[in-house]
């Protein structure tokens, strides 16, 4: 007997809105970046860094679904989960799926490792970030070009993101509109979430103070 989906809240206001804000703000970065806007370019860096420190700290203490150790999976389990997808098995769950669980794992790392060495980045002439007086002119150098390098893997890694989410949809799997309304249809019961202002309000004074520091 097939169970029934119903509409269930998977994901809390935290965590779609910090889906939402990495969005602009890494547009953001980039169109800085692109146009010189260096002052701008720093704060959209500030806020991207204590948007991560939150969803990391979220990933400890947060929503049961949005916990590091609910969704972070043996990669062995990766083979499996797409051969339910692509045959048609596969029945959407209350939080990532074993692939899109390592996804966000990689792309937090990435996004962290960008939002750091961008604080220690130098052009040498106009620009340097707020922590790069902390360290030689020869590391400045190499984390600038990590910096700049780094922010391609990205690109590449929003693109498979992309073209992933294409495919769940293409198998019935609708993984845009959780993100956007938090409701999705399953057969699992409703996970138990957190209040999202929680996460929200310490992601503010999160900001404020790295605006106060750096």
């Amino acid at each position: 007997m097939i169970q029934k989906e119903n509409p269930v809240k998977v994901w809390d206001s935290f965590v779609r809105l910090f889906h939402l804000l990495i969005i602009l703000l890494v547009a953001g970065l980039w169109w800085t970046a692109d146009n010189g806007r260096m002052d701008l370019h720093k704060d959209f860096g500030i806020a991207i860094l204590s948007l991560l420190v939150m969803r990391v700290a979220w990933g400890i203490f947060g929503s049961d679904n949005a916990r590091f150790k609910t969704f972070v999976r043996s990669p062995l389990q990766i083979p499996s989960h797409l051969k339910k997808l692509f045959s048609g098995q596969y029945q959407s769950e209350t939080t990532h799926s074993a692939a899109g669980g390592w996804a966000v794992i990689v792309m937090l790392a990435l996004l962290i490792a960008q939002a750091v060495t961008g604080l220690f980045s130098s052009d040498g002439i106009l620009f340097s970030g707020p922590l790069a007086s902390w360290v030689s002119s020869d590391a400045q150098e190499l984390l600038t070009d990590w910096h700049k390098t780094q922010f391609d893997a990205i690109l590449i890694v929003i693109g498979l993101h992309v073209v992933a989410v294409l495919i769940y949809r293409l198998k019935g799997v609708k993984l845009i509109g959780a993100i956007v309304h938090g409701y999705k249809k399953t057969t699992q019961p409703a996970p138990q979430l957190k209040p999202g202002w929680q996460g929200l309000l310490l992601a503010i004074a999160v900001w404020l103070l790295f605006m106060l520091l750096l």
